[in-house]
């Protein structure tokens, strides 16, 4: 009984241990590698920097979300990344400069995405960054999902390398 109970206590400190990981433990993908949230995947295809002026950058980001998930849609918005930098400066998706892209080159923007069981949705962001910016990644929000359980919320700590 016991050695049940020392076995139990590791367990359990172990799991607080990783569970305390601080940012700077988040673990960099690159392009097309993908971040895990339960059923569903995120994915950054391509990105283009482009100059507006000598001191702001574009980002056009192409990001996918994959349903793996038998039954389950996955419900989502234009609000489901943000760049953050070496600084950790958070930058938002610009959704007026969104929708301004979308008119000019259609890459089929909608207010809200619903990503049926087994299929795939890919879309255009649009963020701004001050060219002093340095090692931009961009990283996804969600909620805790259970099957986030088992790899303690990794998705929040996973962060694609922009540069």
């Amino acid at each position: 009984m016991k050695v049940f109970k020392l076995y139990i206590g590791s367990i359990l400190l172990a799991t607080i241990l990783f569970s305390c990981k601080t940012e700077s433990d988040a673990h960099e993908i690159g392009l097309n590698e993908s971040i895990y949230h339960d059923h569903f995947e995120y994915v950054v295809t391509d990105y283009t920097i482009i100059p507006v002026d000598e001191y702001v950058n574009r980002y056009l980001i192409q990001f996918k979300v994959v349903n793996n998930a038998k039954l389950v849609e996955h419900s989502w918005n234009n609000s489901i990344a943000y760049i953050v930098d070496s600084k950790g400066n958070i930058y938002y998706n610009n959704i007026g400069l969104q929708k301004i892209r979308n008119d000019k080159y259609p890459f089929g923007w909608e207010q809200e995405y619903h990503t049926h069981a087994q299929s795939e949705e890919i879309t255009t962001l649009v963020f701004e960054l001050p060219k002093k910016v340095t090692k931009p990644y961009l990283k996804v929000t969600g909620k805790f999902l259970i099957g986030d359980f088992l790899d303690l919320n990794k998705f929040k700590k996973m962060k694609v390398k922009l540069f």
